[in-house]
């Protein structure tokens, strides 16, 4: 029997769930947040505070990576919690929304920002340029995890070098700080209210989204239980202070009201400090930051479906892994198909509305599923990661994510109305069919 090939490190991991989490959100969501709440140091406040929330939902996915180290990641855990038919909707969720809209949207986001700064491509081309980055990185990946590994970590590392350099460029261009910073608690939080800050966390949330990637390729990753659980943790933290030196960019060269003003903030703060040669390296950076979040997104995401088809809970070529490659290649070939018609029959907004409901439901569902498997025997033979501060720091979590899904039906009604139905059909779709069988027992 094929299987996979464990090729993955600990510092590959890592490189996963830090690209899962970097894409394009950090370079504009920004201006999202100084455009409701105007004070720097509350500004910052509110992206430390999102790190939190990111951080304790990597810790939640330490700990069920530890219980849990099997191909399928976030679909395995909701699965053991509750039921089949949840781990179902997971993955038809990921297939069909969130990794179909966001490899979609960001392949589209990718190719705009080569149309407007490189090359002009017109509508048409910006289409044909996103599809072929998806087919050219789906591609790459059905040849080898180490092929999609190395192309993973070149991406990220080309990143990460990118974003120190904007860090750079704003610190030691010479000027003065744009923006005030005082301390002082009434200045900072005079205006501020719960229910303010809750909508700054907002694109704040979404642009740290994606630590739970990483566990898809489970089969992959040398000492899973240990290593994944490690790699969470220490990829969040990456990104953490990446996004806070980035802000603190952002605000040391613009003030807060330029900052909200801005369309295009990362390339408006790199013009400030190095003219037009700084907005175009802007450009080339979320290029690459838009081709390495997709690189991830290819690589995961398909195993999460090999899973599922292992259970019966999918097309069953789709749980066959290729005689040579040991690649889950008719996953990696189908996820790309949905996300090429998605590409072609919407826009980049409207790709993301739908996401945003589907993610985090079930970021929720997986943190809440955390209090039932707690009550199953342990099967991990190693130390089990536990989440530091449970069951509090948990509920924090299942109660933020609870928060955005609820406000998602009021930002975007019909996209969360949509994601619904689909879900609503799934379901239907999985009780009227035969039974199916599953490796997975639940608890």
């Amino acid at each position: 029997m094929t299987e996979f090939r464990r090729e993955l490190g600990l510092f590959d991991a890592v490189m996963v769930v830090a690209g899962g989490i970097i894409g394009v959100g950090i370079f504009a969501n920004p201006s999202n947040v100084a455009r409701v709440v105007s004070d720097p140091v509350l500004i910052l406040f509110a992206w430390t505070l999102g790190g939190v929330v990111a951080l304790i939902g990597a810790f939640v996915w330490a700990e069920l990576a530890s219980r849990y180290p099997h191909v399928g990641g976030q679909y395995v855990y909701l699965h053991r919690a509750y039921h089949p038919v949840i781990g179902f909707l997971y993955g038809v969720a990921l297939l069909f929304i969130i990794n179909g809209g966001s490899l979609a949207a960001v392949s589209i986001l990718f190719a705009t920002y080569v149309d407007r700064s490189f090359v002009p491509l017109g509508p048409g081309g910006i289409k044909i340029a996103a599809g072929a980055a998806l087919v050219a990185l789906t591609a790459i990946n059905v040849v080898g995890v180490r092929a999609g590994k190395w192309a993973t970590n070149l991406l990220m590392a080309a990143k990460v070098l990118g974003m120190v350099a904007l860090v750079a460029l704003a610190f030691g261009s010479g000027r003065p700080s744009a923006s005030r910073f005082d301390l002082t608690p009434s200045r900072v939080f005079g205006g501020a209210s719960v229910s303010l800050l809750f909508t700054a966390l907002v694109p704040i949330l979404f642009a740290y989204g994606g630590w739970q990637s990483c566990a898809n390729i489970a089969a992959e990753i040398k000492d899973p239980a240990r290593n994944l659980a490690k790699a969470n943790v220490l990829g969040v933290i990456v990104v953490v202070a990446l996004y806070l030196s980035l802000n603190l960019a952002y605000l040391w060269v613009l003030t807060p009201a330029d900052v909200a003003a801005s369309p295009a903030l990362a390339a408006d703060v790199a013009r400030a400090v190095a003219g037009t040669a700084g907005a175009r390296f802007v450009a080339l950076l979320i290029v690459i930051s838009s081709l390495g979040f997709l690189a991830v997104v290819v690589l995961t995401g398909a195993r999460l479906y090999y899973a599922m088809a292992a259970d019966g809970l999918f097309i069953s070529r789709a749980g066959r892994l290729h005689p040579r490659y040991q690649t889950p290649v008719f996953a990696l070939c189908f996820q790309a198909a949905v996300s090429l018609v998605l590409l072609t029959t919407n826009t980049y907004d409207q790709l993301l509305s739908y996401v945003v409901f589907a993610d985090w439901l079930f970021f929720g569902l997986t943190a809440a599923g955390l209090f039932i498997v707690r009550r199953h025997p342990v099967t991990s033979t190693t130390d089990i990661a536990r989440v530091p501060g449970h069951p509090v720091t948990t509920a924090i979590f299942v109660a933020v994510a609870a928060g955005i899904v609820a406000n998602s039906f009021v930002a975007y009604p019909t996209q969360s109305a949509i994601g619904s139905a689909i879900l609503m059909t799934a379901a239907i779709t999985y009780f009227v069919s035969p039974a199916r069988t599953s490796r997975h027992e639940v608890s």
